[in-house]
């Protein structure tokens, strides 16, 4: 019996060593990535975006394959960060992936909404900057009719809540811009919001991976998990200028 007992206490530490060399180390990569998340939300108050998509970056490497879910937030924390930043193509990019990835469609509602109308305002000002650099037309048209059909699924979605208005709003905005001459469109202030695509070249970086981006990029799936359709082009046609 006294044998028994020295083997027993001799044996207690295992299971803490095998928990610590299995769940336990999912575990403690979250709680990094906890930490890490923090850290890149006070960074975004203080507006360093770097610093916050930094951070980001770390967590979502430590979160990995084992939480679907907090992969999905800390990837949209990075569109809105490299956004701000003024990587846009980098923002683009990750607005679309994010849309198009199967897992959205099992993501709360309020995020899919969250997702969706960021990535059009990405793509409405990727537009309007393009517009005022001179970009050919269906290049810019390209970002202007992304930014309709994010919103125009937005409005369908909503039904009647109180983001209903603006999301409203933001679609009329999206035709305006496909709509507004060249000489319109300049006599308006770019918001300061879009200003960080200004001035990187967002028209040139774009024409030069034309259609690589599939055929209808940065749209996704509605909540239903279908394709967004009856959104081409042709349904509302701009106006004279570039």
């Amino acid at each position: 019996m006294k044998r028994f007992l020295v083997l027993l206490w001799l044996l207690l530490p295992l299971p803490v060593v095998v928990l610590h060399f299995s769940r336990g180390q999912k575990w403690l990569a979250l709680d990094e990535a906890r930490v890490l998340v923090t850290k890149g939300e006070q960074a975004e108050k203080q507006e360093d975006w770097a610093k916050a998509d930094a951070f980001y970056q770390e967590a979502a490497k430590l979160v990995g394959a084992n939480r679907p879910d907090a992969k999905m937030r800390l990837d949209l924390a990075q569109v809105r960060t490299r956004f701000r930043k003024g990587e846009a193509v980098a923002a683009i990019d990750l607005a679309d992936q994010l849309l198009n990835d199967p897992t959205m469609t099992n993501m709360p509602g309020a995020f899919q909404n969250e997702a969706r109308e960021l990535a059009g305002r990405i793509h409405y000002y990727a537009a309007w900057v393009m517009r005022l650099e001179g970009a050919q037309k269906e290049l810019w048209m390209e970002e202007a009719e992304l930014a309709r059909q994010n919103y125009r699924m937005l409005v369908e979605e909503s039904g009647v809540s109180a983001g209903t208005k603006d999301h409203q709003k933001d679609l009329e905005s999206a035709v305006q811009l496909q709509r507004l001459s060249l000489t319109e469109l300049m006599a308006r202030p770019l918001p300061k919001e879009g200003q960080c695509m200004s001035n990187q070249g967002l028209s040139e970086q774009m024409a030069k991976r034309r259609g690589q981006r599939g055929k209808k990029p940065g749209t996704g799936q509605n909540k239903q998990g279908q394709p967004d359709k009856g959104a081409g082009i042709s349904r509302f046609q701009p106006g004279s200028g570039s």
